[in-house]
């Protein structure tokens, strides 16, 4: 890579927006313990262990330089080559003299105010959290907390463990500085870098496949100076990281080919849909409205699926199993931003300001159930429940797991976790997934409702007979969820007869998981509601290879798709 001259520093600066929650974690983890209600109403305390976030030296959460640098590096070894790649961002040999430093100095993104500049530099005074409320937000020890259940290496729950994961809310803004030395052709290479912030499968911090990380590329701008002119270097260097600079490049900036192929499921609600809140955080929506309240307006609404209709006195808080609903920072055409809490110290939040999330993994988990299942009947695996019936429950649970077990290219396609190796040679090893499962948002519900259930004896199979043995779950009537999916090709060896890389059988056992979510055979969220009915469609990368597969496996099309 010649240059022509390194006699100028390059500066450029990056604004980003989350558009799903961000997740880097900083190492820590804490043990909460939190007071549940079950599925079947009774209350328990258990432990949840939250991963905390990255934070800067004024409490507010950060992106740190080397996580910018390793969620690009992977993209430029890909899209512009390994040598490229090694060029711009350095390498590491055994022999030490044989390396080389990278030639782009990355700089650690800082949040953004209400004001939507950057917070820089250690506030010494404090943050003005009072006044601020996208601060006050990003303040807290969890922005956004979400709850998951522990996965064993097949996708299964790992006994009854949970944990947590602290993250920055969507529509935080970061901003952030990338330098270096050179000359014209330096110019172009950072260029074609900051254009990778717009590639379809860039994610940031952890838990990229159940939905978090996600980014946009909100402002893009480059100055340069001669470094013999201290001046214009030290005004450079004196502005906050969101200030533009001379030159805008995020409207010349194309994002590069990917080979990933893009799948959009467009999904209509049929019936009750409950997406689930872990804790206390947001009050009930159907507080003192025993039938539920419509989602535009927050009107009470009288005899929904036939509920009492009196509002006399107020539902007791602990015993509503609410939905799902996260803060978030809305961003106004004047640049300025607004935090939009749901917790209860928050003032009550206008209904049309109301989203409803559809996490990632949410959808990620019954599919990849389904796909196990369809995989496991056309490879004539299945569990004969008369042929087990005289066996010991040891014989039982061996043919339960041998009938969770993936093969590898499953293993490949969903992630699967480190485990200890088996007796049959499975080392165990894990890997990330080849698909990532974006976070969706349910819109266009009517009603949110209330639904009475009495609490189950486990013992006896009859009603509890205690106090408060009644509870209730909120949940939503009717709605949309388009719901986007990123297929990457297998790493190699790649199948050449297959579909995109993958085998045939794989890819054909994913796609009738999609037909059956599609046909309202897999119920999205809790409680079995959830049932839908919808479309896929394709694009980019292997569209075609993926639609006929679709096509063999019956999944319904989008009208794009034909």
């Amino acid at each position: 890579m010649a240059d022509d001259g390194n006699d100028r520093l390059h500066l450029v600066r990056v604004t980003l927006e989350a558009l799903s929650p961000l997740s880097i974690g900083s190492g820590e983890s804490r043990t909460d313990k939190r007071r549940e209600t079950a599925s079947d109403g009774t209350k328990t305390e258990v432990d949840v262990v939250v991963a905390g976030i990255q934070r800067d030296a004024n409490g507010l959460p950060t992106i740190p330089g080397p996580g910018l640098q390793g969620a690009l590096r992977r993209l430029a070894e890909e899209v512009r080559g390994e040598k490229c790649a090694r060029e711009l961002f350095g390498h590491e040999d055994e022999a030490h003299d044989a390396g080389r430093a990278g030639r782009v100095t990355w700089g650690w993104a800082c949040a953004h105010d209400s004001a939507g500049e950057a917070v820089c530099g250690l506030r010494l005074d404090g943050l003005e959290t009072e006044s601020d409320g996208v601060l006050r937000l990003l303040s807290k020890p969890e922005p956004v907390w979400r709850d998951h259940v522990a996965l064993s290496g097949r996708h299964s729950v790992d006994e009854r463990r949970k944990f947590a994961r602290a993250a920055a809310p969507v529509g935080t803004r970061f901003s952030a500085e990338l330098s270096g030395w050179g000359g014209d052709a330096f110019r172009e290479d950072l260029r074609r870098l900051v254009a990778l912030f717009l590639h379809p499968r860039l994610r940031v911090g952890g838990g990229s496949g159940r939905g978090y990380g996600r980014i946009a590329l909100c402002a893009a701008s480059h100055a340069e100076a001669p470094l013999d002119d201290a001046d214009a270097l030290r005004h450079m260097r004196r502005q906050p990281p969101s200030a533009p600079l001379e030159a805008s490049w995020r409207d010349r900036l194309e994002a590069p080919p990917s080979g990933d192929t893009e799948l959009t499921l467009s999904l209509e609600c049929e019936g009750p849909i409950r997406i689930g809140a872990s804790g206390p955080r947001a009050e009930s929506l159907t507080l003192r409205a025993r039938a539920g309240r419509r989602v535009d307006d927050g009107e009470a609404v009288p005899g929904a699926l036939g509920a009492p209709t009196d509002e006399a006195g107020a539902d007791d808080e602990n015993a509503v199993l609410r939905l799902l609903r996260e803060p978030y920072i809305l961003w106004g055409g004047d640049g300025r931003g607004r935090a939009v809490r749901i917790d209860a110290e928050a003032d009550s939040v206008p209904p049309e300001q109301l989203r409803f999330p559809v996490p990632g993994s949410a959808i990620r988990g019954p599919l990849a159930h389904r796909t196990l299942f369809h995989a496991n009947g056309a490879a004539g695996r299945c569990i004969d429940a008369d042929e087990l019936k005289n066996h010991t429950d040891e014989d039982k649970r061996k043919a339960r797991e041998e009938h969770e077990k993936r093969d590898d290219a499953l293993r490949n396609f969903f992630g699967a976790a480190k485990e200890a190796g088996d007796k049959d040679g499975d080392d165990g090893e894990g890997r990330a997934g080849r698909v990532l499962f974006d976070d969706a948002e349910l819109r266009g519900a009517g009603h949110a409702v209330g639904i009475d259930h009495v609490s189950i004896d486990r013992f006896t199979g009859g009603a509890r007979e205690l106090t408060g043995a009644l509870f209730r779950e909120e949940a939503l009537l009717g709605g949309r969820i388009e719901a986007r999916v990123v297929i990457r090709p297998p790493l190699p060896p790649a199948s050449d007869d297959g579909v995109g890389g993958w085998p045939r059988e794989t890819a054909e056992a994913f796609m009738r998981a999609i037909r059956d979510l599609c046909r309202g055979r897999i119920a999205l969220g809790g409680r079995s509601h959830g049932a839908c009915r919808g479309t896929v469609r394709f694009a980019d990368g292997h569209a075609e290879a993926w639609r006929e597969a679709a096509r063999t496996a019956g999944a319904p099309l989008g009208e794009a798709a034909e």
